[in-house]
C-alpha cells in the first residue's frame, strides 16, 4: 500500500514539473513516468511521433500492463512486452463501412454512427450508407437516430468490415431519446439545415386535417409564408421561384395543389426532408435562396404494410411490401381530392330549377410509386415515378326567354408534374460509395377556352359569334446526376459530382380564333421556344481539424448554354464550426448562387398560368451572396437554443410587367421586365423543449427584406413580404398511447401594398374614353409599397384518437381547428380617397374558422 502511495506523489510531482515546464503534458512524458517505476526500454521506429498531446487519464501504475493500456488508449499505438522492452508499433486503420436501416428493410438517412471508444463518429448519407474509418482493434460503435432509437455493436475490427444495421423504428412515439445526435446543429459544419422526418408531420392541427410539407417549412424561422393558405416560399427575403425542389433528385417546378392550398408532396410517402436556408453545400445550385431535398420511402423488404385516409376534402391511400422478400420491394401512395364528387351532385340538383346550367369540376391528384432492388451488399438501384395533375373544367350554358340555347361558355385549365428517375447506387470500396442518376422533368400547364354567343334567336339573324383561346406552356428536362461519397479517414468526408440538364422551355404555344356572325374570321398564333444546356461539376470537403474545429469548403461550377451567349458560374461555398464547449458551438458561412430560369407571373400569387423562361442573351443570370453566423447551444431540462444571424444581397433580378393578365403574352417577354436588385437581413431565434410526452417549438424572426428598381422608384423600398416580426410556438402533448394534443400560433407583421399619397390635377392625354373624366387627376405614388397591412395571426388546434385492434391495426381518428379564434386576416386590399383627399387603404379577409376530420387506418 505505501509502494502504491509512494507511486501516485511521484507520478503527480512529474506530471506538475512537466507542465510548468513545457506547458503541456506528452505521450513522451507518461512513457518516462513509466520507466522511472518500471525496469523495461521502449523500442519503436522513429517514424512514430511520440511528442504528441496526452489527453488520456492518469494511468493508476499498479500494473505495466494497465499503464500502458491507458497511455497508447487512442493514440493510434499499439504495444507488446517482450523481456524488458516494450515495442511500439503503429495500428493499421480500417473502415468500417455498410448501410443503416430500419427494420422493415428502409434506410435511414443522417443516422449517427458514433465509436464510443476513440469518441470520433459519422452521418449516413441520403441514402443510408456510413464509412467510417478506426484503428485496428476492438470497439463500441454507437448506431442511432433521432426517430428509430440506437443500438451497441461490440466489434473487432482487423481488416475492412462491411455491417449493415438494423435499428428499431417506431413513429407513433413522439421522441426517441438518443446519446448522440451528429445531424443536431451543435454538430453539423452548415447553417440554416433543418432536417425532417416522417415523425414530424404526424401532428393534430394540419389544414383540412393533411399534413402539408410546404406549411411545415412555412412555420420556420426566417422563411415567409406570403398570402394566407398559398404555398408561397419565401427565404431570407428571395422569391417564390428561388427555390430548388428536389424530388429524389428530379427537381420540380409546381409544387402546388388548389392554388396553394395544398403542396405536391403525400407525407405518407415522405421519408427525409433536408431544408437549407443558408450555408448551402457545392452539391446543390441553380436557386438564390433556399434547397428543399425530399426522399421518399424504398418500401418494406419484409412485410406488407399499407394506411388509408379519408379527409374533408382528400382521401389518400398507401402500400408497400416486398416484390421478392430482402431483395426488392415496391412503395405506392396515391392522392386525390373528393371537391369534384361533393360539388358534382350540388350543380346537378341546382340546375333542375334553373333556365341556365351551371357545371363546374375540380380536382387533383398525386401518384407517387418506387421499385428497389438490391442486387448485393455493394449494389442497389431503384426507379421512382411521380405523377401529379390538376384539373378545372366549367361548362357554362345560358339560354334565351324561349328556351334556346344562346350561349356557351367552355374553361378548361390544368397543369402539374410528371418526374421520372433510375438510381444505381454502387459501392466501389469500404471508403468510396457512388449514386448514378437518369432524371426526367415535365412540367405543364394547359388552359383551353371557348365562348359561342348564338344569335338565331334575334330578328332572325343566324350564326354565331365564336371566341377561341388555347394556350399550352411545358418544361422539358432529362439529364444526368453523378454522386461520389469519399471519406478517407475520419476527419474528411469528400464530395463530387457532375450534374447534366438539357432543358428545352415552351413558354408559351398560344392559338386564339374570332369568327364573328359575318363570318369575319381573325386568327392569332404564338408559339415560342428555347433550348439550354446546364452543365455542373462540383466538389466540398468536410474536414475537422481537431476535436473542436470543423470546415466546409466547396466549389461549385456550371456552364449554361443557350442560343448566342454561355454563362459561365464559379460559386464559392465556405462554413466553419467552432466547438465552443460540449453542448455549444459557434458557425459560420459564405454562399453564392446562381439561377439561370425566371418565372413571369403578372400576379403575386403563385399561379398555373405563370411562364417558366430561361436565361438569355438580353437577360442575365440572376446572382445573390449571403454570410451567415449563429450560435448553437444544448441547455439544460433538454432545451436546445440557437441565435443565427444572415445578411444577403441579390442581383439581376427582374420584375414582370404582364399588364395585369392572368395569361399574357410570352412573345416579347425580354422587352417587358425590369431589372433590378435586392437585400435582405436579418437575425433568427429558435428555442425547443422536449421530455418525451411534451413538446415546445417556438422561433422569432427579425429581418429586413428591400428591393431596388430603377425604373419603379430611385431608392431601395420595402419588399411585398417584408414582415418585419414572425413568431410561432408550437405546442404538443400525449396524454396517452391513445390520445395526443397539439396547438400552434402564429404572428407576423402585415404584408405591404402600395397606395397613392395625393392626386393632382393634370391635363388628360387625348384620346378621351367615353367613361374618362376630362378633368380626372393623376395619382402620385410616392414609393412602391409604402404601406403594411394589419398583423397576421392565427390559432390552430388539433387533437389525434389512437386506437390499435385486435388484429394490430392503428386507427387514428383526428379533429382539427384552423384558425381557432376566427381571426379574419387580410387576403386582399382596396384603396379608397376620403374627404379630406388623402388615401386610406382597407383590408378584407376571407378565411374564418375551419373545421376538419380526418380518418387513417393503418394495416
Amino acid at each position: 500500500m505505501n509502494r502504491i502511495i509512494s507511486i501516485i506523489l511521484l507520478f503527480s510531482t512529474i506530471c506538475v514539473s512537466s507542465i510548468n515546464a513545457q506547458g503541456r503534458v506528452t505521450v513522451e512524458d507518461m512513457m518516462e513516468q513509466v520507466k522511472s517505476i518500471y525496469p523495461v526500454s521502449f523500442v519503436y521506429d522513429s517514424s512514430i511521433k511520440l511528442n504528441i498531446p496526452y489527453s488520456g487519464k492518469k494511468p493508476n501504475m499498479v500494473s505495466l500492463e494497465n499503464s500502458l493500456e491507458t497511455i497508447f488508449s487512442n493514440t493510434g499505438i499499439k504495444w507488446e512486452i517482450d523481456g524488458d522492452y516494450v515495442i511500439l508499433k503503429r495500428l493499421s486503420s480500417y473502415t468500417l463501412s455498410g448501410y443503416i436501416y430500419q427494420e422493415n428493410g428502409e434506410t435511414v438517412i443522417n443516422a449517427t454512427v458514433w465509436d464510443i471508444t476513440s469518441n470520433t463518429g459519422t452521418l449516413t448519407n441520403e441514402h443510408g450508407f456510413y464509412s467510417l474509418t478506426l484503428n485496428e482493434g476492438k470497439h463500441k460503435i454507437r448506431f442511432s437516430h433521432i426517430s428509430c432509437g440506437e443500438q451497441t455493436e461490440d466489434i473487432t475490427l482487423k481488416g475492412n468490415k462491411s455491417q449493415n444495421i438494423y435499428l428499431k423504428a417506431d413513429y407513433r412515439i413522439n421522441e426517441v431519446v438518443v446519446t448522440a445526435d451528429l445531424n443536431s446543429p451543435i454538430y453539423t459544419t452548415q447553417t440554416g439545415k433543418v432536417s425532417l422526418t416522417a415523425k414530424d408531420f404526424v401532428s393534430g392541427n394540419n389544414f383540412m386535417s393533411s399534413p402539408d410539407v410546404v406549411k411545415k417549412l412555412q412555420s420556420l424561422s426566417g422563411v415567409a409564408s406570403g398570402t394566407e393558405l398559398i404555398s408561397g416560399l419565401y427565404v431570407h427575403g428571395g422569391g417564390n421561384d428561388e427555390n430548388l425542389f428536389l424530388l429524389d433528385g428530379t427537381p420540380l417546378y409546381q409544387v402546388n395543389h388548389a392554388g396553394g392550398l395544398f403542396s405536391a408532396f403525400n407525407t405518407d410517402i415522405v421519408k427525409n426532408i433536408d431544408f437549407y436556408k443558408s450555408g448551402f453545400p457545392a452539391r446543390y445550385g441553380g436557386r438564390l435562396s433556399s434547397v428543399v431535398d425530399v426522399r421518399t420511402n424504398d418500401g418494406n423488404m419484409k412485410e406488407y404494410h399499407g394506411s388509408f385516409t379519408l379527409g374533408l376534402l382528400e382521401g389518400r391511400i398507401q402500400f408497400e411490401g416486398p416484390i421478392v422478400k430482402d431483395r426488392t420491394s415496391f412503395n405506392v401512395a396515391m392522392r386525390r381530392t373528393w371537391i369534384d364528387l361533393l360539388t358534382a351532385p350540388s350543380l346537378a340538383i341546382m340546375n333542375t330549377s334553373r333556365r341556365d346550367k351551371i357545371n363546374t369540376r375540380y380536382a387533383f391528384h398525386d401518384i407517387n410509386a418506387k421499385v428497389t432492388h438490391i442486387f448485393s451488399e455493394k449494389s442497389r438501384a431503384d426507379i421512382s415515378l411521380y405523377s401529379g395533375n390538376d384539373l378545372l373544367k366549367v361548362n357554362n350554358k345560358a339560354y334565351s326567354y324561349f328556351s334556346e340555347l344562346s350561349n356557351i361558355d367552355k374553361f378548361n385549365l390544368q397543369w402539374g408534374n410528371f418526374t421520372a428517375s433510375v438510381n444505381w447506387k454502387y459501392i466501389f470500396s469500404h471508403k468510396l460509395f457512388a449514386n448514378f442518376t437518369g432524371v426526367y422533368t415535365h412540367n405543364r400547364s394547359k388552359f383551353d377556352y371557348l365562348s359561342e354567343e348564338r344569335l338565331g334567336y334575334i330578328e332572325g339573324l343566324d350564326g354565331a359569334i365564336i371566341k377561341i383561346q388555347n394556350n399550352h406552356s411545358t418544361i422539358n428536362d432529362f439529364g444526368y446526376r453523378m454522386e461520389f461519397d469519399y471519406r478517407p479517414n475520419t476527419w474528411n468526408h469528400i464530395r463530387f459530382g457532375s450534374n447534366y440538364m438539357r432543358h428545352i422551355f415552351m413558354p408559351q404555344n398560344f392559338y386564339s380564333k374570332y369568327d364573328n356572325a359575318a363570318n369575319n374570321e381573325l386568327t392569332d398564333r404564338i408559339k415560342s421556344q428555347y433550348k439550354s444546356n446546364e452543365f455542373t461539376i462540383y466538389a466540398e470537403d468536410d474536414i475537422s481539424l481537431g476535436s473542436r474545429l470543423k470546415l466546409n469548403g466547396g466549389i461549385h461550377y456550371t456552364m449554361f448554354g443557350i442560343a448566342g451567349t454561355k454563362y459561365h458560374s464559379v460559386e464559392p461555398r465556405a462554413a466553419m464550426n467552432i466547438k465552443l464547449c460540449d453542448n455549444a458551438s459557434f458557425k459560420v458561412s459564405y454562399t453564392k448562387m446562381s439561377q439561370f430560369m425566371h418565372q413571369l407571373s403578372a400576379t403575386y400569387l403563385n399561379l398555373p398560368t405563370d411562364y417558366w423562361v430561361p436565361s438569355t442573351e438580353k437577360i442575365t443570370p440572376m446572382r445573390s451572396r449571403q454570410y451567415s453566423a449563429g450560435i448553437y447551444s444544448r441547455l439544460p431540462y433538454n432545451i436546445r437554443l440557437s441565435i443565427e444571424g444572415f445578411y444577403k444581397t441579390m442581383n439581376n433580378l427582374i420584375e414582370y410587367n404582364g399588364d395585369n393578365q392572368l395569361n399574357p403574352s410570352a412573345d416579347d417577354w425580354e422587352e417587358n421586365v425590369r431589372t433590378g436588385k435586392g437585400k435582405a437581413y436579418g437575425a433568427e431565434a429558435d428555442i425547443s423543449y422536449s421530455n418525451g410526452k411534451t413538446s415546445v417549438d417556438a422561433s422569432y424572426t427579425l429581418s429586413w427584406s428591400k428591393r431596388f428598381f430603377p425604373d419603379f422608384h430611385q431608392s431601395w423600398y420595402p419588399d411585398k413580404f417584408d414582415n418585419r416580426h414572425k413568431f410561432s410556438i408550437n405546442l404538443s402533448h400525449k396524454f396517452s398511447d391513445r390520445i395526443d394534443a397539439y396547438a400552434s400560433w402564429n404572428f407576423h407583421s402585415g404584408n405591404r401594398m402600395t397606395i397613392p399619397t395625393q392626386k393632382i390635377e393634370a391635363p388628360v392625354i387625348p384620346p378621351v374614353t367615353e367613361n374618362q373624366d376630362p378633368n380626372e387627376g393623376m395619382m402620385v405614388y410616392e414609393a412602391p409599397n409604402n404601406i403594411s397591412l394589419p398583423a397576421y395571426h392565427r390559432l390552430d388546434l388539433g387533437i389525434n384518437f389512437r386506437k390499435t385492434t385486435k388484429r394490430g391495426f392503428e386507427r387514428i381518428w383526428n379533429i382539427s381547428l384552423y384558425n381557432a379564434y376566427c381571426r379574419m386576416n387580410p387576403l386582399y386590399a382596396t384603396v379608397t380617397q376620403k374627404e379630406d383627399g388623402s388615401f386610406v387603404g382597407k383590408a378584407y379577409g376571407v378565411f374564418p374558422i375551419i373545421p376538419s376530420f380526418s380518418y387513417t387506418l393503418k394495416f
